[in-house]
């Protein structure tokens, strides 16, 4: 079984990011969406970032966000990779990308049926796919709810992108996850949370061990 890279997302404090640090994770997911509980400001952006090891990268979460403020906010905290969480279509993506030639794109979609029509279009403008639970119609992610993880498997067989599985990954399901959906990466948030936004080393520890 090929081991996924791991990226840890719902940051929320530099003091998590420095325990996380230890951790042989790839990258960190930092949430601007409004309605996240999740979410932070730039300032404490910059904080965590500044405890950023140099092999760890940044990922910004956004949601049917202006073209002009995605681009200002990777300027700030200098990163060019973002997860897109919205309804942001395959033209937006590209022109997204015609605004700024090095971004990386991260799609969220859901794991159903209907995304397997979707994935040529986005596969054209965009760079990684992210599978996201179905079962969360109103709701962002972290909210413990595993995607449909057949559904799952078959989209990762058909995309020419790289796919990134999240959706209630958790320690004691993430042996399973990987066997069957055999994705490029995971993406962990709620699964290694004491309460939310916290996130609890034991937890990475024990989830970091089932995937080595």
């Amino acid at each position: 079984m090929k081991t996924p890279i791991v990226k840890i997302c719902g940051i929320t404090s530099s003091e998590d990011m420095k325990m996380l640090s230890v951790f042989p994770i790839y990258a960190i997911g930092l949430n601007f969406i409004e309605r996240s509980k999740r979410k932070i400001d730039l300032k404490t952006a910059k904080a965590i970032i500044k405890e950023l090891p140099i092999c760890i990268g940044t990922v910004l979460v956004l949601e049917d966000e202006k073209i002009k403020k995605v681009i200002d906010l990777c300027n700030s905290l200098s990163t060019h990779i973002v997860q897109l969480h919205g309804n942001e279509s395959p033209e937006y993506c590209k022109k997204l990308k015609s605004k700024k030639k090095d971004i990386k794109i991260i799609k969220a979609l859901k794991a159903e049926e209907g995304t397997i029509k979707k994935l040529k279009d986005y596969e054209k403008v965009c760079d990684f796919i992210l599978l996201d639970s179905a079962n969360n119609k109103n709701q962002l992610g972290g909210t413990g709810k595993t995607a449909d993880w057949k559904i799952a498997r078959t989209i990762v067989e058909k995309s020419k992108l790289p796919v990134i599985l999240a959706g209630g990954l958790n320690p004691e399901n993430i042996k399973d996850a990987i066997k069957k959906v055999k994705p490029y990466a995971i993406d962990i948030n709620s699964g290694v949370e004491s309460r939310v936004g916290k996130k609890d080393k034991k937890l990475l520890e024990k989830l970091i061990s089932q995937i080595q």
